[in-house]
């Protein structure tokens, strides 16, 4: 009878270690979720790049972005050690052939690539300046977030600001 309680004791021990180990495997950021978002930008030359995130984790609290010149397949083709770690790391606009990228405090990307008919220009705000520039990123019209706020990616939950009334 002793024998048997310590036997089911172990069963159970193991039975419990295991789902353990499961749950940390699953939630792990390598086998967890990973979303991709990207947003094609094209000259009027015809020539595209693409500023691609990835959010990976649970939550998608854990994202990586890079701007390349060729559209990403897959998530496993993302190149996340020339990326930029963080949410919102940065604001864009494209137009008249010129991607500008405004950063909060100071410039800690630059596109690692040379393109004939797009110029990249850089912009660091400060903090109050960048967030009136990320209000006007819920527009979507001529300010992006990265990602954009009506891909789902990144943050399916958030709501978007109310209205302003213009007096």
């Amino acid at each position: 009878m002793k024998r048997q309680t310590i036997n089911n004791i172990m069963k159970n021990y193991h039975y419990i270690i295991s789902l353990f180990l499961l749950s940390i495997i699953s939630c792990s950021n390598d086998l967890g979720s990973q979303q991709l978002n990207q947003s094609e930008i094209v000259s009027s030359k015809g020539e595209r790049i693409y500023i691609s995130t990835i959010n990976l984790g649970v939550t998608g609290d854990k994202q990586f972005t890079v701007i390349t010149d060729k559209k990403i397949m897959d998530v496993k083709d993302f190149d996340k050690t020339n990326s930029l770690k963080g949410l919102d790391p940065f604001i864009y606009s494209f137009s008249n052939d010129t991607l500008n990228l405004y950063f909060r405090n100071s410039v800690r990307y630059k596109v690692p690539f040379n393109t004939e008919s797009i110029k990249v220009d850089y912009f660091e705000l400060n903090n109050a300046d960048y967030i009136e520039l990320y209000k006007k990123t819920f527009e979507n019209k001529l300010y992006h977030s990265v990602p954009n706020h009506n891909d789902s990616g990144g943050y399916p939950n958030m709501l978007k600001p109310p209205k302003e009334n213009s007096k």
